[in-house]
Order: C-alpha cells, then sequence, then structure tokens
C-alpha cells in the first residue's frame, strides 16, 4: 500500500478533492465532507496518492492529447483507477461512446463515483474484472496513466504490456505516463512505488512487447523534484504497426 507524503492526511487530501473537483459545477451536499472521511480511510484506499491528484487528469498533460481530440478513435483507460482520465476526455468533447475504462477492482472507481457524484453515468463506462477481457484488436488507443510504476510483479508487467499490444488494432497506438528514474541516479530510491524504471528500460520492455515507434519524454516539472532525488516522471507512446 502507498502512503500520502510526511505532512499529509487522507482527510486533508479528500477535502481538497473535493475543493477541485467543484470547479466542474459539482454541489455537495450539507456535511458530504464528513461523510466522504468516515467513508475512506488508508484501510480501504488502495492508492492514496492518487487523491491529491483527482480533478487534475494528467492525461491533458500528455504531447498526444491535443491530436487525440482532433482525432476520436477506441480509446481504452487501461487501470483507469478513479476514472478522472475518462471524465477529463468527455469535458473536453471526446465522444462517451469510443471510451471504456478497464481496472480489476473498483477500490478506486468508488472513490471517483462519490468524489464526482456520477455513478450511474460512469459505471457503464467502465470494465470491472479480475483478468483483462478483450482478446485481440479491440481498441485504436490504450492509455496507461501512471500504473506502470505500480506493477511490481514482473509477470503481471509483462502482461500488462502484451494485453495493451493484442488489444490494438493496427497502428494503434499506446500512451501514458510512469514515475521512473533518472539516468544519472546511482541507487533506486528505498521508498517509492515498486517498478521505477530508467528510460532504457521501459523502452526495451515495450519492445519487446512488440511495440516500435517508441517515443519517451521526460517530465520536468517542478513537482517531481518534491518526490524525492532521482524520480523523474516519463510521459510515453508506442506504435503497432500493421504487418
Amino acid at each position: 500500500m502507498q502512503q500520502l507524503p510526511e505532512g499529509f492526511t487522507l482527510a486533508g487530501a479528500l477535502e481538497q478533492a473535493m475543493r477541485r473537483i467543484g470547479r466542474f459545477g459539482i454541489v455537495y451536499p450539507p456535511d458530504y465532507a464528513e461523510t466522504i472521511k468516515n467513508r475512506y480511510t488508508l484501510a480501504n484506499v488502495p492508492y492514496p496518492y492518487i487523491i491529491r491528484q483527482i480533478g487534475e487528469a494528467r492525461i491533458r498533460r500528455h504531447f498526444l492529447y491535443p491530436e487525440l481530440l482532433k482525432n476520436p478513435l477506441d480509446l481504452l483507460d487501461y487501470g483507469c483507477g478513479t476514472g478522472d482520465a475518462l471524465r477529463q476526455l468527455i469535458r473536453d468533447g471526446y465522444p462517451a461512446e469510443k471510451i471504456l475504462g478497464f481496472d480489476v477492482t473498483d477500490a478506486s472507481l468508488r472513490i471517483g463515483y462519490d468524489l464526482y457524484l456520477d455513478r450511474e453515468e460512469m459505471e457503464k463506462r467502465v470494465v470491472v474484472f479480475p483478468v483483462f477481457p478483450w482478446p485481440r484488436e479491440r481498441f485504436d488507443r490504450v492509455y496507461s496513466g501512471s500504473v506502470v510504476h505500480v506493477l511490481g510483479d514482473e509477470q503481471e508487467f509483462r502482461s500488462y504490456l502484451g494485453n495493451a499490444h493484442r488489444s490494438l488494432r493496427p497502428n494503434g497506438i499506446f500512451f501514458g505516463s510512469t514515475l521512473g528514474l533518472d539516468a544519472a541516479a546511482d541507487l533506486r530510491p528505498e521508498r517509492g512505488p515498486p517498478r521505477l524504471m530508467r528510460e532504457r528500460e521501459l523502452a526495451d520492455a515495450m519492445e519487446l512487447s512488440g511495440f516500435t515507434g517508441i517515443r519517451i519524454v521526460r517530465d520536468d516539472r517542478q513537482e517531481m523534484m518534491m518526490a524525492g532525488r532521482g524520480f523523474c516522471r516519463f510521459e510515453f507512446s508506442a506504435e503497432k504497426r500493421d504487418v
């Protein structure tokens, strides 16, 4: 289980998340903040850090995002978490009927439903199942938002990349972001998510899974300096070539 940084509490992070989401016109019932703070604890929130990000979907920062909106094809958010990226796509005009989210558990999705008050609408946009349900060539785009760095098990990581590749149609694109390691870092940090890869390691893993045209861009925003020495964030894209 991931923990919040020192000085942050889950209750405080939930209150801040409600303020951010309120900018989208969400109106909460009286005393709803207390209801939410009582409902969620570190025991039932698998990735507390995402509470600090909900309401500010990282997908908007991706270098492919403007092109996605111009050419909206069938898209899967693979490991959709709270569903923040799906909501952002819809807010920005992406046709809702062309997007799906998938996750192996609804633990984070429930947080999204409760904070956005949109369970009825969003539940039909996501699939929750213990195993990946699509065998081959279902999507034109597969998005991976902050998933790779939590896949500590090597077989799980390889299966994740393999599923993404198989489920793409020819000429489809796998894209997303992950925390990683600076190439100059001498040692892997003792604290942090279970999988922190250097740029070359990430590219090699995607190539081994069949991807080509791999592009990885380092995100050097100020917030990464606060994450700890040696950390960085990579935005990436890769193609499934038509053979």
